[in-house]
């Protein structure tokens, strides 16, 4: 999908896996929830939240500063606030060349205490440092979903 001249992917091992679960329990939820009850559960918030981020918002300017994550992580950005949950997380990358333009969507985060091991933060420099996400646009490609 092209959003604002951006075509927008999913790291289909992270995020895309993070996204079809999170939809599927969200799907299950509607059959099963009355519709006011629905409106307001926490995980139904979140989904929303995230797809108006992927949709809206990040597509507008990826390269914005408030997006922008430094050191290690400066290649990425982050989406946090936003409407998302207070600790969440949206992990993303945008390429642009010659010829297109592009935005990998790929971790979902969420920060509990901070200094606590598990920091998303923490956990996203690792992922990076391991080389879970290729540098070049070709082999990210090679791991994505168009949205």
């Amino acid at each position: 999908m092209i959003i604002n001249g951006w075509r927008v992917y999913f790291i289909r091992r992270l995020f895309g896996k993070q996204r079809q679960d999170l939809q599927e329990e969200v799907h299950l939820l509607k059959k099963t929830l009355v519709s006011k009850e629905y409106r307001i559960h926490s995980k139904v918030k979140l989904y929303a939240a995230i797809m108006v981020a992927i949709r809206e918002k990040i597509p507008l300017d990826p390269f914005a500063s408030h997006f922008a994550l430094t050191e290690t992580l400066k290649k990425y950005g982050r989406v946090k606030k936003m409407g998302l949950p207070e600790r969440y997380r949206l992990f993303f990358r945008a390429l642009k060349t010659k010829e297109d333009q592009a935005i990998f969507i790929l971790w979902l985060g969420y920060s509990r205490q901070e200094g606590d091991k598990n920091d998303c933060y923490k956990v996203f420099t690792k992922m990076v440092i391991r080389g879970d996400f290729p540098d070049c646009l070709d082999d990210l490609l090679q791991d994505s979903s168009e949205y």
